[in-house]
């Protein structure tokens, strides 16, 4: 427990190793661990789903589901006999490109958790291809419908895009993670998918946790040796309370962020949590 309340963390990798890395988790403080699909192989059928769920656990882990089989973008898994077992639908990793897929899913009314960022080496050059795409998807969702959740924001047009559409009416929740509210492309030479931004936009996703814009801080944890990233379970904690010390945050909307928020989310998608 987290100052009186349990924390859950709506976006980690658990990849092949559940015991290992939710005892990393539970080590950190974490109470429950939403896990994506990109592990190997995905996460893309309900027999992989179900030996993941039956290994051992030191917290709560809930798998998230691929949108498309073998995570490849051109074909839906079998969303009608997954969607009982997972919190919802993910290509993690992934941003998917064919919206007559996304429409087809979300109008299945499940959870879709959508990656919006393009691969690292596109993103680098053209970093506002992140709010492009959550256009894109936000276009798709005012016309089908459905539950859709933005996965780690970083860019402060996605913050901008994301307001006015909450402002005008439409049901969307979002999230980001503590190293794009903490560190800018000229404090750290690595790579993040999506990539680090600038200050202004570090600036913007403080504005937009504040605000309400952003609904959840996700840690993004992916297990060594990673590909990119650099998110820890070890950090996760320090570097949101961070927020709360300087003033960003109060308590309360940190527990929103940390706890609330995902658990209304996590419901959303018609699971049954129980903490």
């Amino acid at each position: 427990m987290f100052k009186g309340f349990p924390v859950i963390d709506l976006h980690a990798h658990l990849r092949n190793d559940i015991p290992k890395h939710t005892r990393i988790a539970k080590g950190s403080g974490i109470d429950v661990v939403v896990h994506m699909a990109n592990c190997h192989p995905p996460l893309d059928n309900l027999e992989r789903i179900k030996k993941s769920l039956e290994k051992k656990r030191y917290c709560r882990a809930i798998p998230v589901a691929a949108i498309t089989k073998n995570l490849a973008g051109k074909e839906l898994v079998n969303v009608d006999r997954i969607k009982s077992y997972v919190l919802g639908f993910s290509d993690d990793g992934k941003y998917l490109k064919n919206l007559n897929l996304l429409k087809e899913i979300l109008e299945k009314n499940v959870l879709v958790l959508a990656h919006c960022s393009p691969p690292y080496e596109i993103g680098i050059k053209e970093p506002k291809l992140e709010t492009k795409f959550i256009e894109r998807y936000l276009n798709l969702l005012v016309e089908v419908g459905g539950k859709l959740h933005i996965q780690h924001l970083s860019q402060k047009g996605s913050v901008k895009l994301i307001r006015e559409a909450k402002r005008s009416g439409i049901k969307i929740t979002c999230e980001t993670c503590p190293h794009y509210f903490t560190y800018t492309k000229d404090d750290l030479e690595t790579r993040v998918n999506p990539p680090l931004a600038g200050k202004e936009d570090v600036l913007a996703i403080k504005e937009g946790l504040a605000d309400g814009t952003i609904d959840v801080i996700a840690s993004d944890y992916a297990p060594l040796p990673r590909k990119t990233g650099i998110a820890g379970f070890k950090s996760f904690l320090p570097l949101s309370y961070g927020l709360v010390l300087e003033g960003t945050l109060s308590g309360r909307q940190l527990k929103e962020k940390i706890f609330l928020n995902p658990k209304k989310i996590i419901e959303s998608g018609g699971y049954k949590l129980r903490i």
